[in-house]
């Protein structure tokens, strides 16, 4: 909102004299008006910073109180109703809102630029709790469409925060992904029971990250809807059971229209439904995670009846 010039955080002479516009508005006019005039684009990304005000950035996890803050914190990136608990809320009497803001004010002065956040910490990455913020933020990246993030101070390979990253991008140890096409996944209580979901391109499954952020193990339904799954999904889960690794859980039924589940207190639990195939020889059957699905097959039939033939059968 403010430049360097007015100090940052008030309006002062600077921010007069360029139309009393909020800074990032005015830099991403004069960018749009670079191109106009010469024809070239010298901004690809617009970028912005994104810690917690809460005491939480950059911190160990802290106790109970402070391991609830960090949780809550990343609404920061998203909801319109969530006020920092820091001196950004208290004293601006301001949400955040950083990713959709950001969006408006691109398309407002300058679309077509990328959004990025090319520093971000929770904190907590040696413990569950950061781990837990960790996977939150990356779902909350993907389904507000964020172009680039970079952790500043990433964790150790050992910590619990590097594992938030293995749920996304390498589950099983062979590089297995979550899905690159964001889908829309609602939770009654997203402070409780956060979910994500995406579609996968090499195969046509449906991945669901959820996320218990509570100490409680807790039982939910969970409903599909525009999908035709598969009657069972792999399920994945990082949870304070075990720090060290990604258990490979039971697989999950399903339904046409869901599953009911239960996730552990403190868990992050990846669930791989595949597309329901169908395909000659093959009704009902479910297709392989890791199989390409089958496409509709437009066959050309054609027989002669001359040699007393009645019907025909595809094998």
């Amino acid at each position: 909102f403010y430049s360097g010039a007015d100090g940052g955080c008030s309006t002062g002479a600077d921010r007069l004299a360029h139309g009393d516009l909020p800074w990032v508005v005015w830099y991403l006019q004069q960018m749009k008006l670079y191109e106009q005039q010469h024809g070239v684009r010298i901004l690809d990304y617009f970028d912005l910073h994104g810690y917690s005000y809460e005491g939480v950035s950059l911190t160990e996890a802290g106790d109970a109180a402070m391991q609830a803050r960090r949780l809550r914190a990343t609404r920061a990136l998203w909801d319109p109703t969530y006020y920092d608990e820091g001196w950004v809320g208290q004293d601006l009497n301001a949400s955040i809102y950083l990713i959709p803001r950001m969006k408006q004010w691109v398309s407002d002065n300058y679309p077509g630029t990328k959004l990025a956040i090319t520093e971000y910490n929770w904190g907590g990455l040696e413990h569950i709790n950061g781990a837990l913020a960790q996977a939150d933020s990356l779902g909350i990246f993907g389904r507000e469409g964020l172009d680039l993030a970079t952790i500043w101070d990433p964790p150790a390979s050992n910590q619990p925060g590097a594992y938030a990253f293995r749920m996304y991008l390498n589950y099983d140890g062979n590089h297995s992904t979550f899905g690159e096409t964001s889908v829309q996944a609602i939770s009654a209580n997203q402070g409780n029971l956060a979910i994500y979901a995406a579609l996968r391109s090499r195969d046509g499954a449906l991945t669901l990250m959820i996320i218990n952020k509570t100490s409680l193990a807790l039982t939910s339904q969970v409903s599909l809807a525009g999908f035709s799954p598969a009657n069972s999904a792999m399920v994945y889960r990082y949870s304070a059971a075990n720090l060290t690794a990604i258990v490979h859980e039971g697989d999950q039924p399903i339904t046409a229209s869901g599953f009911g589940a239960t996730f552990p207190g403190n868990s992050i639990t990846l669930v791989i439904i595949p597309r329901l195939s169908v395909a000659p020889g093959s009704f009902g059957k479910s297709t392989p995670e890791n199989a390409v699905v089958a496409q509709p097959l437009n066959l050309d039939l054609s027989w002669e009846s001359s040699n007393g033939a009645t019907s025909y059968e595809y094998c």
